[in-house]
């Protein structure tokens, strides 16, 4: 009996783990030479998620996120992700490095999705810098193509992995 009840538990866990957002990811990186000296990180939330979030944002209902509103959604919504580390991991050398300060966030509505678009401004040597994307406790799931990756004239290498609990994808440039 006892182990019946320890499976179900475990179970009921492993049923109830699921993300309930998903974004497709856009990341855009500036480089000149061996440096990437801005990096552009657009999220494009999943249709029901946008659905709900365009109820919420769109106070006016004009299909557009206006300047109050995108500060309603940055105070409200966005900056309370600096504590996940907007669910980014930046190496430098193989070592986790503080992350830089986020700027110029904009909220927008595009395709009736709706989207996050955030830079860094930090220089970072291509050859030693790799970006990871992922959320631990599995309430979002990131989708990670190259398709989606800007990085002019350099090569963009993608990896995923699988965390058991989450799924994490990594993005170098060579």
């Amino acid at each position: 009996m006892k182990k019946i009840i320890i499976f179900l538990l475990f179970f009921n866990n492993f049923v109830w783990g699921h993300p309930h957002t998903f974004i497709d990811l856009h990341p855009t990186l500036y480089v000149k030479d061996k440096t990437i000296f801005k990096t552009h990180i657009k999220w494009k939330m999943d249709d029901m998620t946008s659905a709900m979030l365009i109820m919420e944002f769109d106070v006016n209902a004009d299909n557009q996120i206006d300047k109050e509103e995108n500060s309603f959604v940055y105070e409200n919504y966005f900056h309370s992700l600096q504590k996940s580390n907007y669910y980014m991991n930046i190496l430098v050398e193989d070592k986790s490095i503080i992350l830089p300060k986020i700027s110029n966030f904009v909220a927008s509505i595009e395709d009736n999705r709706v989207c996050y678009s955030f830079d860094i401004i930090e220089d970072f040597d291509i050859n030693k810098t790799k970006f990871e994307f992922y959320d631990k406790d599995f309430f979002v799931a990131f989708m990670l193509e190259k398709k989606f990756v800007k990085a002019e004239n350099k090569k963009v290498i993608i990896t995923e992995e699988d965390k058991d609990f989450y799924y994490m994808y990594r993005l170098e440039l060579k």
